[in-house]
């Protein structure tokens, strides 16, 4: 049991690495980083009137949406990236594949992380220079990893669940989408 967790210990800043090597992480990023303009514009979930929900709980709620949508798609294209290369049988006799999930949905909640920490960031200035007077910068925070914080990394294990039922990226990213439609008309 020690040697399987050093082992993961040991891959995870190399996965980390090889994942934000690529041009699609970086893209998905960018993307979650603007992702709360939608909304300013299309996306206006939240009802009342006030600065806060309109600068504040609507842009976050619509980047976590957006975010979500986004990571999970990545999550099902990384995941899939082994079986696309026909190298799963050699990546399976080099590393055990419960570990090598371990470290994938890891390299990826990392990701994530990153992602909000940047959109946080990005839209701080932003945020303050709209709502104005009434601005908290506990009610920034909270709104921000509430809302899309944890979009992004539910999203993540749940796209992840989708692909290890179906093995598939095609049906995965059909039952993704059925999850995330069904998570949004719930709410």
């Amino acid at each position: 049991p020690g040697g399987a967790l050093m082992k993961t210990i040991r891959l995870l800043p190399l996965e980390l690495r090889r994942l934000l090597q690529s041009r699609l992480t970086w893209l998905i990023l960018l993307l979650t980083v603007v992702s709360p303009a939608l909304g300013l514009t299309l996306y206006r979930p939240a009802s009342a009137d006030t600065m806060l929900s309109l600068y504040l709980a609507n842009p976050s709620i619509a980047g976590g949406v957006a975010g979500g949508i986004l990571f999970g798609l990545l999550t099902i294209y990384e995941l899939d990236r082994v079986c696309r290369s026909r190298a799963d049988a050699l990546m399976d006799a080099a590393v055990s594949p419960l570990t090598m999930a371990l470290v994938r949905l890891t390299a990826l909640l990392a990701a994530a992380v990153m992602a909000a920490a940047l959109t946080m960031l990005v839209w701080l200035p932003i945020s303050m220079r709209l709502i104005g007077s009434v601005f908290g910068g506990v009610d920034y925070v909270l709104a921000y990893l509430l809302l899309m914080g944890l979009a992004l990394l539910l999203s993540i294990p749940a796209a992840a669940a989708a692909y290890q039922f179906t093995r598939r990226a095609d049906l995965s990213i059909v039952l993704f989408a059925a999850f995330a439609a069904l998570s949004l008309t719930v709410w």
